[in-house]
């Protein structure tokens, strides 16, 4: 283990300790092995459960790099789609089409990051006010991490694919036997779930069902957010990409994807992915229920991190500087953001 590592072992075991969050689910990986962790619980009283290999995470935000933007970047090699198509050839519904493929992934299409207060919505008023939604400034001006840009996405990839689960696991979980993840995950053990938050208006304790309040409206399936997902199948995940897109003998992303990923740079973003300094190789995003995954493509070593940071409560953010302080001690340097 290096001394980096072992660093990064003592800040969750003192997350842990200080009640931080209850407990964490890591690895180190590298192009041919991992090392994998699990310490602590699921919660506290009627949840002090041990972590334990194959409990399911949500994944929140990870949705959007695990799923959605491999699945863009495989469309991309194919030609179905280009990086300049205007999003609005694809789906003509919307209010804005003349915003791109491009600028969905690196979040600069102008797009709002959310719609207030979703929870109100219906299925059909979420879309309508996702497709009505108004720019905030003009695209390529300014950079706002958008949900929404997500959403549309995964709709887009539905226009060719079809049913937006079957495309996730047709074109990345079966070719990575990832057989944990997926959207609505079903199992008759409880406690396979890892809980999220305390929601009284959603009936307690949210567990098994997508937190995210968009996702789970439309029905649990989104480019946004939505899957479930085990530290073992995302090593797996996290194995391909750090063997540039090869997994037992299948190429699952070729050479294409990976000189897109290291040339663009826009304020801290790559294609759908962040990047840690704008002339690197290091990718990595996080989740809002506490999940994140760190590559570094030049060294082939990645770091994935899973812990349920909002139960009880998303009030809680203790985790949040911890979670950052994990990904720079990972990748041994500072994040350096060039903003022009």
């Amino acid at each position: 283990m290096t001394p980096a590592e072992q660093k990064i072992n003592q800040l969750m075991k003192t997350a842990i300790n200080q009640k931080i969050v209850y407990g964490v689910s890591y690895a180190f990986v590298s192009a041919k092995e991992e090392q994998i962790f699990y310490l602590g619980d699921q919660g506290k009283n009627q949840e002090k459960v041990a972590l334990e290999p194959d409990m399911l995470y949500d994944l929140a935000s990870l949705t959007k790099v695990v799923a959605t933007t491999t699945r863009i970047l495989q469309l991309l090699e194919q030609n179905q789609i280009h990086l300049d198509d205007h999003v609005g050839y694809y789906l003509p519904m919307i209010h804005y089409p003349q915003i791109t493929i491009k600028q969905l992934l690196l979040h600069n299409s102008g797009l709002p990051a959310d719609i207030s207060n979703p929870q109100k919505l219906d299925s059909q008023q979420l879309i309508n006010a996702i497709t009505h939604a108004k720019l905030l400034t003009p695209s390529n001006t300014n950079t706002i991490y958008s949900d929404l840009g997500y959403i549309l996405l995964g709709w887009l990839i539905e226009q060719i694919d079809g049913n937006l689960a079957h495309s996730f696991a047709k074109n990345i979980f079966e070719p990575l036997n990832m057989q944990h993840t997926k959207f609505n995950p079903i199992s008759n053990q409880t406690l396979n779930f890892v809980p999220t938050e305390f929601d009284s208006t959603r009936g307690g304790l949210i567990r098994g069902h997508v937190h995210d309040e968009k996702a789970a409206i439309l029905g649990g399936i989104s480019g946004h957010a939505g899957l479930f997902s085990t530290l073992n199948d995302l090593t797996k995940f996290t194995r391909m990409y750090l063997n540039q897109g090869c997994y037992h003998g299948q190429q699952l992303l070729n050479t294409t994807s990976f000189a897109y990923l290291k040339k663009t740079y826009c304020r801290g973003r790559t294609l759908g992915w962040k990047k840690w300094t704008p002339t690197g190789n290091q990718l990595w995003h996080t989740g809002f229920t506490g999940t994140s995954i760190a590559l570094d493509l030049d060294h082939q070593t990645g770091f994935i991190c899973l812990t349920n940071r909002i139960y009880p409560t998303r009030n809680d953010r203790r985790w949040l500087p911890i979670r950052r302080e994990a990904i720079k001690l990972f990748y041994h340097k500072e994040e350096k953001i060039i903003n022009d």
